[in-house]
């Protein structure tokens, strides 16, 4: 099994990564974190504290950073922020494990939008690029930094006295496109041959991220794909957005030598990215994907993640109201009792279920989950039952939790509270 270091992990790009290749059983995946992000949150494995790298990053920094992560013998490392994926493929002799980056050649074009539009005029479409405020004939133009990610920075420009303050050297002035945004995810394989390409529309985007996005289907984008391909040399997945102009022709916003955090999108319908891109630097060729075509929205909203700080060998648990909910299984509680179960911890069973309890379990194919099944009388108290001092106790009565709280002393959850016991 292969060792995998992403960095920094924190990013939707890392995080995107950890989903994709998480289970794989080829690679075993570390994330890496300079600052406290929310990648230790997610990862199993994580590093701490590893220094931090930048656009501008020297030669001393990235030895430091290989010194930090000797120990682990990585066998690769994933950078997953764009000024990352520039600095490290630059410095790649300097670090031990392989960097999942194209050339530095090429690196360095995608990271700069001036380098970008410059290598690809004439091959796609590209805006308009105003290189001075005189050059300016027609209200409003857009302006985005040159080197940055994201819309940091980015906005529209209605007048001359807004467009007099603008550094034209760190930044891009350009026509406004008004119209619809894709992007397009694509896959190189390692002969440089493009074998996957497929659009998608941003539908809702929040600080330059797409957080709704369904497939679109353009005969162009392919088209674009492969032009930007024979002039760059990419490897592995990468993506480029495009944006229609005011005549409705679609031209280039950016490319990127990197995947992106909303092809998650592609994942689910068999292109993998991520992984597939891990597997071209292994030295597997992959002449084609397999992919399912059906109808799918992704919408992407702030995730919970939590660390909590207690500790228990045995879960006792309700059956009427908390794994069982008007006649359908509680997918949540059941999904904590497995992780309980890999976790080598005792699940119990206590309920005052009127009907054939053991017959119910069998009909939700849930009976064998539980080592012990305690089946008590509308009256009694639950509380006599909970005999082990390092337990928690899951119910969906207030009561009952409150007097198991009272008497045991256990931490008690509702159903709607688990959520905070999840590892993942």
């Amino acid at each position: 099994m292969r060792k995998v270091l992403v960095y920094p992990c924190g990013t939707e790009i890392g995080l995107e990564i950890y989903k994709a290749v998480n289970n794989s059983i080829h690679y075993d995946i570390y994330g890496g974190s300079s600052n406290y992000d929310h990648g230790r949150f997610v990862y199993r494995k994580h590093i701490d504290n590893l220094p931090f790298i930048k656009d501008d990053s020297t030669s001393d920094e990235i030895i430091a950073f290989n010194d930090a992560i000797k120990g682990y013998n990585f066998d690769y490392i994933y950078p997953a922020m764009d000024g990352v994926v520039t600095i490290f493929s630059k410095y790649r002799d300097l670090l031990d494990p392989v960097v999942i980056a194209p050339s530095f050649d090429t690196a360095k074009v995608t990271r700069s939008k001036k380098n970008t539009y410059k290598i690809l005029d004439g091959i796609v479409p590209i805006p308009r690029i105003y290189e001075s405020t005189s050059d300016v004939d027609k209200f409003p133009v857009f302006i985005k930094p040159d080197v940055g990610q994201g819309s940091t920075g980015a906005r529209k420009i209605l007048n001359v006295e807004e467009l007099s303050v603008v550094d034209f050297e760190r930044n891009v002035c350009m026509e406004l496109l008004p119209g619809e945004e894709y992007t397009i995810d694509c896959f190189t394989n390692s002969e440089g041959k493009l074998i996957y390409c497929r659009g998608r529309g941003r539908k809702r985007i929040k600080n330059g991220i797409s957080v709704n996005a369904v497939f679109e289907e353009n005969p162009i984008f392919l088209e674009y794909a492969k032009k930007i391909n024979s002039k760059l040399e990419q490897k592995g997945g990468w993506f480029f957005q495009v944006k229609k102009a005011e005549d409705g022709a679609l031209k280039l916003l950016e490319v990127a030598s990197r995947i992106a955090g909303t092809s998650a999108i592609s994942r689910c319908c068999g292109a993998n990215l991520p992984l597939l891109t891990l597997d071209v630097y292994r030295g597997i060729n992959i002449d084609n994907i397999i992919v399912n075509k059906f109808d799918v929205e992704l919408d992407r909203a702030l995730e919970n993640r939590y660390k909590v700080n207690i500790s228990y060998d045995a879960v006792y648990v309700d059956y009427d109201d908390t794994i069982i909910i008007d006649k359908r299984i509680n997918t949540l509680v059941i999904k904590f009792l497995f992780q309980c179960i890999n976790n080598n911890k005792k699940i119990i069973l206590l309920s005052k279920h009127e009907g054939n309890l053991i017959a119910e379990l069998e009909q939700y194919k849930i009976k064998d989950i539980f080592d012990e099944v305690i089946r008590i009388g509308k009256e009694e108290d639950k509380s006599s039952y909970v005999n082990r001092d390092n337990a928690i106790f899951i119910d969906d009565s207030y009561g009952e939790r409150k007097k198991i709280k009272e008497e045991k002393g256990i931490y008690v959850f509702d159903t709607n509270s688990i959520e905070c016991l999840l590892e993942e």
